[in-house]
């Protein structure tokens, strides 16, 4: 599991950051997955792949104690990126490397835990070139 000590997140065309004051919970998933090779086998057996695209990252990043400020920075981000629709930058070390990722989601929903405090989660996906 990474220990991932600063998440930013930019959005591609004016690079304005909707970075949270507060990291995520230290759980976060950090995986990487081969969806873009299927696998298809002619009726002898032989086994035929064919690959769209190659190695896929993912993180799956857990908010809690959010306050409303952060909440709101986190809306604005899936608003503006109209949820699954449009790529944005997200860097997982605190800006020295950033990724073209999409939500896997097209909704974000926050849980209140406190009065103006608020847990979420959600995954980001890379997109592939």
């Amino acid at each position: 599991m990474p220990l991932i000590t600063e998440v930013r997140f930019r959005y591609s065309s004016n690079y304005t950051s909707y970075t949270p004051s507060r990291n995520p919970d230290m759980n976060v998933g950090h995986s990487t997955n081969y969806k873009g090779i299927t696998v298809t086998q002619a009726y002898g057996g032989k086994i035929y792949t064919n690959e769209r695209y190659g190695k896929q990252l993912e993180w799956e990043l857990n908010y809690t104690n959010l306050i409303e400020a952060d909440r709101g920075k986190l809306e604005a981000l899936i608003n503006v990126v109209k949820g699954r629709k449009t790529a944005f930058e997200f860097s997982p070390d605190g800006g020295t490397t950033y990724y073209n990722v999409r939500f896997e989601e097209n909704s974000l929903s926050f849980e209140q835990t406190a009065y103006g405090i608020y847990s979420t989660s959600f995954t980001v996906t890379q997109e592939v070139a």
